[in-house]
């Protein structure tokens, strides 16, 4: 996949540049006419806090990174340079931020996988089992965060936001299941292949669709194999989860820390962490890349009981939003254009 040249990928960098644009600008709209406020916020700015934010978030990639270590066969895992595994989470944040409804994710870690010459079909079922293994973690974060805090939610939260919440799970839900039927019933996938086949008779020659249904019937039962070791493998499962559930924790936790920068000192960790995990579940519904614009809205609704200076809030949205979307996007260009050890060798034999 190649996730920089596609004109559809490139309608979504501008789409994000543009709606960039226009939040920005909405944020700044926000401090007209508040300059003292904004002095005051700015008085008592702790950057050591705002340092840890960033840590954070780094450390949230690393731990994604591990988690996909733990679902490769032993003989990828000795294979795969630390290189070509951290280019996972990096080109994940660069396929998710520029696509809509998160779509990208998924074929951009696959593409970091098969460069680090990792075969397609094993490189596939490692990319939706880490998927699936995510999907499942959030969902069980959602739903201990959300019976813990719900009181808070609904007194405190936008009602308008939280009519979103049940659609959110709901969408989850389907993808879990959508997920576990592709992985374990292979039957239906070469159903669906043969069926795409005799669709796809009516604008390709026989030969080339032939040709195109077997190897899609080869990738299928390929994948289902590699599937099942991955499941078959308790410790692996286990594992990757226990990295995910740290990986999201890290992630949730950065606004806590950006906020704490701003001399917040009595605010509630717990808090925080469960209103950012209602954050991540609901941008999920906008088909916008990165959630541009909803994601900011979503912050500014969920985090003005926590934040009461106006100003301070849109600083805390502005940071918040550059250490967890726009920073990973420019890392995620540089792990993409920036060769692996395993790309480095190849060359080199080819020299």
């Amino acid at each position: 996949m190649d996730v920089l040249k596609s004109k559809k990928n490139q309608l979504s960098a501008l789409l994000v540049l543009v709606l960039t644009g226009l939040t920005i600008y909405y944020l700044t709209r926000e401090l007209s006419g508040r300059e003292k406020q904004l002095e005051a916020a700015l008085k008592v700015l702790d950057w050591h806090f705002l340092v840890l934010a960033l840590l954070t978030m780094i450390l949230s990639l690393v731990l994604e990174a591990l988690a996909t270590r733990s679902l490769l066969s032993s003989v990828d895992r000795k294979n795969t340079s630390w290189g070509t595994l951290i280019r996972v989470p990096l080109l994940n944040q660069l396929g998710t931020g520029l696509t809509p409804f998160a779509s990208g994710g998924q074929p951009a870690q696959l593409y970091a996988l098969t460069r680090g010459k990792i075969e397609g079909s094993r490189a596939l079922s490692v990319t939706l089992m880490k998927f699936l293994v995510y999907q499942i973690v959030v969902v069980l974060f959602f739903i201990v965060g959300y019976v813990a805090a719900d009181s808070f939610i609904y007194k405190n939260v936008d009602p308008t936001f939280a009519t979103f919440i049940p659609f959110a799970i709901a969408i989850h839900a389907v993808v879990i299941i959508g997920l576990l039927l592709v992985m374990f019933w292979p039957k239906l996938s070469l159903k669906v292949v043969e069926w795409s086949g005799r669709a796809a008779q009516k604008f390709m020659s026989a030969s080339r669709v032939k040709k195109l249904v077997d190897t899609a019937e080869d990738k299928v039962n390929n994948f289902h194999q590699e599937s099942k070791r991955v499941a078959r493998s308790a410790k692996s499962l286990l594992v990757a989860t226990l990295w995910t559930a740290l990986q999201l924790i890290a992630f949730y936790l950065v606004p806590y820390f950006v906020i704490r920068a701003f001399g917040y000192g009595s605010v509630n960790p717990w808090l925080i962490l469960t209103m950012n995990i209602m954050i991540v579940m609901v941008i999920s519904l906008f088909p916008i890349p990165g959630g541009v614009g909803g994601a900011e809205l979503s912050f500014q609704l969920l985090f003005t009981p926590f934040v009461k200076n106006p100003a301070t809030l849109v600083l805390v949205i502005l940071i918040w939003r550059i250490i967890t979307y726009y920073f990973c996007l420019f890392a995620g260009i540089l792990a993409y254009v920036i060769p692996n050890k395993e790309q480095r060798l190849a060359k080199q034999q080819k020299g």
